[in-house]
């Protein structure tokens, strides 16, 4: 048997081709997996020893750099909460307080989804997952059947904060703040867009409604027979106590944690360079090309 070095190995068996030749080979319908004798009759590049220290040390750097960006971005993850927090203390112990009937309306959309995924539509409707981690995804979208035109109201615009009603007890009520969309997604009935009933940042009431203490108001609001699907109602909502703040101060952090989300996007730029760059020598590393 050759010599192997450990981390050549390790790298060797994180790879694309390695885990693809895996993948191949698993047997079982619903829970594939491989046998301890495929993995050990898999084949492994094996140049000299000195070689194979090198190319992992290599791409032991390269991992290293994604790592470290990995972490910067969790960093700037939990910077807009720690801004909120010095601004604004915790919101349980808030003194001046509005309910949250009296600063929004919510209005969602319709259960509405196209019979084949696959057919052709001029619009999609958002997911729950759209909105759920805190952050807009609009790709999380199903097609809406070809012959039906949303109306306007029901379309998610720039500037949107939109609630989740329905979704684990700790994940219900979470809330996402849209800055670009596509203009052909709809609203669905199980998640919501904010309708200010007075002047409000949409960026303050995202971080507000994101913080543990207002999470788990929510989630103490939120109700459901299933063992993991709950639902909040509007009712509940509307007579939820929250800080009240003036428009000033709310702007005042908004363009705070217009910074950090400014910084977060140049290094998520920079962390898809590092992804890729690793990607590139991964490949080389183990075709003789590095």
């Amino acid at each position: 048997m050759a010599a192997l070095d450990g981390r050549f190995l390790f790298h060797w068996v994180r790879s694309p081709e390695f885990i693809a030749d895996m993948v191949r080979k698993a047997t079982g319908a619903s829970y594939p997996a491989v046998s301890d004798r495929i993995v050990k009759a898999s084949k492994i590049p094996a140049p000299a020893l000195p070689e194979q220290s090198r190319i992992a040390a290599i791409l032991d750097h390269a991992d290293a750099l994604r790592t470290k960006r990995r972490h910067v971005l969790s960093s700037l993850d939990s910077l807009s909460q720690s801004i909120f927090h010095d601004m604004f203390g915790d919101p349980d112990d808030a003194t001046d307080t509005i309910s949250f009937g009296q600063v929004t309306a919510l209005t969602g959309g319709r259960n509405l989804v196209g019979d084949d995924s696959a057919a052709a539509s001029d619009y999609r409707v958002l997911k729950i997952s759209a909105v759920t981690t805190g952050e807009f995804k609009p790709d999380e979208s199903k097609p809406l059947p070809p012959d039906y035109v949303p109306p306007a109201s029901h379309l998610v615009r720039p500037g949107d904060l939109l609630m989740s009603r329905a979704n684990t007890t700790e994940l219900v009520g979470a809330v996402a703040y849209v800055s670009t969309t596509p203009p052909n997604l709809a609203l669905p009935d199980k998640v919501w867009r904010f309708q200010w009933k007075v002047a409000a940042e949409p960026v303050f009431w995202h971080a507000l409604l994101s913080t543990p203490a207002m999470r788990q108001r929510i989630s103490r609001l939120s109700s459901g027979t299933g063992g993991s699907m709950k639902n909040v109602s509007k009712a509940k909502l509307e007579t939820m106590p929250v800080p009240k703040i003036d428009l000033k101060c709310q702007r005042a952090f908004a363009d705070r944690a217009a910074q950090v989300t400014q910084r977060r996007m140049d290094v998520n730029r920079a962390r898809l360079l590092d992804d890729h760059l690793f990607a590139s020598l991964q490949f080389r590393a183990f075709r003789g090309e590095l």
